[in-house]
C-alpha cells in the first residue's frame, strides 16, 4: 500500500522493475492523477474514477506523449446505462479475481450503521474520508 509520505511513481516504478502499470485506476485526482502518467506503461492506460482530492491537475505532457498513453475519465454517477454494463462486466471479468486474491484490496475509511448516513454523506461533502465509507444494514 502507497501512503502519502511515499513518491506515488516512484514506488509503482520500483515495484514494476521501472517499466509502470498496465493500468492505472485514479480515484483522487489532483496531484495524484499526473503522478499515475509517469508510473503507467508504454501504451498503458490512466481512469479517473474519482476526484477525492480536488477536480484541477497539471500533467506532464511528455508523461502522456513519449509513453503513447490513453486516458479516459469515468463518473458512474453520470455513466450511460449501456457504458455501465460493459464497465461492470469488465470488472467483474478482469478484477474479482484480483480481489479475491487480495493483490487490489479497497480503502476503507471508516463503517457506519446504516442509520447514520446522513453523517456518511457529510464526511464525503466535506472530504474528510480518506477511502470508502461502508454502510451496514440490520
Amino acid at each position: 500500500m502507497i501512503t502519502g509520505e511515499q513518491d506515488l511513481t516512484q514506488a509503482v516504478l520500483g515495484a514494476t522493475d521501472g517499466e509502470g502499470v498496465d493500468v492505472a485506476l485514479d480515484h483522487v485526482g489532483g496531484p495524484t492523477f499526473a503522478a499515475c502518467l509517469p508510473a503507467t506503461r508504454t501504451d498503458g492506460a490512466v481512469v479517473n474514477i474519482g476526484r477525492l482530492d480536488q477536480a484541477a491537475s497539471t500533467v506532464d505532457l511528455d508523461a502522456l506523449a513519449y509513453r503513447h498513453l490513453r486516458v479516459a475519465g469515468v463518473s458512474f454517477g453520470f455513466t450511460r446505462p449501456a457504458e455501465l454494463g460493459h464497465v461492470i462486466a469488465t470488472a467483474g471479468k478482469h478484477l474479482l479475481e484480483a480481489v479475491a486474491d487480495e493483490r487490489v484490496r479497497p480503502l476503507i475509511d471508516t463503517t457506519l450503521s446504516f442509520d447514520t448516513a446522513a453523517e456518511a454523506a457529510e464526511r464525503l461533502r466535506s472530504h474528510q474520508a480518506h477511502g470508502k465509507i461502508i454502510l451496514t444494514v440490520p
